[in-house]
């Protein structure tokens, strides 16, 4: 062989015992894992902020000062109020619901908190609601709440980190390596959504929390689910 570029020549030979040692090393269940798995890059671009819990407001008095709406921010101890206060949840007066969608059996809301003052002295605010999601069950969702999507990774052993995880609120980011549905509780019908919304690129937002688990090639990190949330369809558009 008429060898022009020893260079290139030893570049090649290096690459190719590199490849080769990976794939018996692969073969031989010898994978390498990635020690931090928060530092991946994400797919798309999932909207992980102005997620809230709510409840309505039962009092029996004048609007907007009842009959509005309490939200709790997911995943933090306080919520930031209309008055520009931390609270533990905060009351809105008013619900600017332009797509007019059904609250009716919404437990999740995505939106944003901002002052309305109400006859030019009390600050009851508005909340300027983007989308709104059910629960698949009817218990509430404790734990973490999370944004998941399937990132396509395909292995020849586990833990396979071919999931990523958004940790809502936050700019926490991390890819995991299962998924632990058994507690939802959900119907094969829900259930088969669930994983053909996975198979087209969705994410699916859910609540629950990380478990370690020990696979065949190392440590993964499971999710537990206990709840599953799926976006309301707006009445307008």
């Amino acid at each position: 062989m008429n060898i022009r570029n020893p260079l290139g020549f030893l570049l090649l030979l290096f690459f190719s015992v590199s490849i080769n040692g990976l794939v018996a090393n692969a073969y031989a269940g010898n994978v390498v894992l990635p020690v931090d798995p928060v530092v991946l890059t994400p797919l798309g671009n999932f909207e992980q902020y102005g997620y809230y819990t709510f409840r309505e407001d039962m009092r029996k008095c004048a609007s907007p000062m009842c009959g509005g709406i309490f939200v709790k921010s997911v995943n933090r101890n306080l919520t930031r109020c209309p008055d520009g206060r931390l609270q533990p949840e905060c009351y809105i007066g008013t619900v600017n619901n332009p797509n007019a969608i059904d609250l009716s059996h919404a437990a999740l809301l995505r939106g944003v908190v901002r002052p309305l003052l109400f006859s030019n002295f009390a600050n009851f605010g508005r909340f300027e609601l983007k989308s709104a999601f059910r629960p698949v069950t009817s218990h509430l969702g404790a734990g973490q709440f999370v944004g998941l999507e399937s990132n396509g990774r395909a292995c020849i052993t586990s833990p396979c980190f071919s999931y990523n995880q958004y940790v809502l609120n936050s700019d926490t980011f991390r890819v995991i390596s299962g998924l632990d549905l058994t507690s939802v509780k959900a119907t094969d019908a829900v259930l088969q959504t669930i994983w053909s919304g996975f198979a087209n690129g969705k994410v699916i937002i859910a609540a629950g929390h990380n478990k370690k688990v020990q696979e065949l090639a190392g440590t993964g990190i499971t999710f537990v689910a206990n709840q599953l949330y799926l976006p309301i369809k707006p009445s307008l558009k």
